[in-house]
């Protein structure tokens, strides 16, 4: 089931979060045409066609959009089109005579999807910046722990591409029950914040605490964390609920009645050197082998290569084009 079949999406060719976002709706069966430039220009790190997701799933046209001929050209597009795709900084489509209100005027059932990183009516609107600038700005990245980047995943893809994924198929669905198109505005900064909110509900309470590793998610606690083992690898610790945790101990030969109980915050850092030592007694492979269906939330700290071939996760994976790549999700299904 492909429930996007005979949308069609126009994309103009940008970088961070928006060639994912045409990808996702790519892959649930709407029809991409990209739209590049006459003049070959530097579009973020350079990478292989294969392993470019801005290439995947589509076609490609090249328009000149600083001509005449190619902003009527690209007009022509979009009013063939349900979904329009860009990333620009704030008044650059307009500029170009593409803005909503021309392309509107063309098509008024268009989606206009736009993906910036500063909200787009705010201060700094026309300030450069990437994901790591605008989840710093939300208070995502010190929350994570600033010493560490999450790739791009909070800021260009979950902030940025799921939200606007999102707000297109929310305005086709609306479309679908008689309303007219509309513009889709999905600032960076504003999705990071918003994947917070359970964060920021606590903190508004008092029951989060507002630094990095002091809470329970964040690896605060010596039952949530990571541990290196012997040869340098890491195996994840999730044991919050108390059956799990019992079972964690069990696994490493740790008698609950003889450690730190973890009531006594006092004692923490105890009990997590006593954990460390026992991973650090024996390594990788040992611990996989241990845990293994034990029902101890613990799991290996997987490599990318490892993921795709491990026989949990390596189902997630399909061959295109020669590599493995991760399959759609969500997946539907006929009832």
């Amino acid at each position: 089931m492909r429930p996007l079949e005979h949308i069609r999406v126009v994309e103009f060719a940008t970088v961070g979060g928006l060639p994912f976002c045409g990808w996702l709706l790519a892959q649930q069966g709407a029809e991409l045409t990209r739209v590049v430039p006459p003049q070959a220009r530097e579009l973020g790190v350079p990478v292989a066609a294969a392993g470019d997701i801005g290439r995947w799933h589509r076609s490609e046209q090249v328009l000149d959009l600083k001509t005449g001929a190619g902003r009527e050209q690209a007009l022509q597009l979009v009013s063939q089109s349900d979904v329009l795709l860009e990333g620009f900084r704030p008044g650059v489509m307009e500029r170009l005579g593409l803005g909503p209100q021309e392309c509107h005027a063309r098509t008024p059932n268009l989606v206009y999807g736009r993906l910036v990183g500063w909200p787009r009516d705010g201060a700094w609107s026309q300030v450069a910046g990437h994901d790591i600038n605008y989840i710093a700005m939300a208070g995502a990245l010190y929350a994570a722990g600033p010493e560490r980047v999450p790739l791009n995943l909070v800021g260009d893809i979950a902030g940025g591409a799921l939200y606007l994924a999102f707000g297109i198929a929310a305005a086709l669905h609306a479309r679908s029950a008689g309303k007219r198109g509309c513009v889709v505005d999905t600032a960076m900064t504003e999705g990071a914040a918003h994947l917070l909110s359970a964060v920021f509900g606590r903190l508004g309470v008092d029951s989060w605490n507002d630094a990095p590793a002091a809470n329970v998610i964040d690896g605060g606690v010596p039952w949530y964390r990571s541990y290196c083992t012997a040869d340098g690898r890491h195996m994840a610790v999730g044991a919050i609920e108390e059956r799990f945790y019992l079972n964690f101990l069990d696994v490493l030969g740790l008698d609950p009645s003889a450690i730190p109980p973890r009531t006594e915050r006092s004692r923490w850092p105890e009990l997590e050197a006593l954990i460390a030592a026992r991973f650090l007694a024996a390594g990788f492979d040992h611990w996989c082998a241990r845990f293994e269906g034990k029902n101890a939330c613990v799991t290996p700290v997987l490599t990318l290569h490892e993921a795709r071939l491990h026989p949990v996760t390596g189902t997630a994976f399909a061959e295109q084009n020669g590599i493995p790549l991760p399959r759609p999700v969500p997946r539907f299904h006929q009832a």
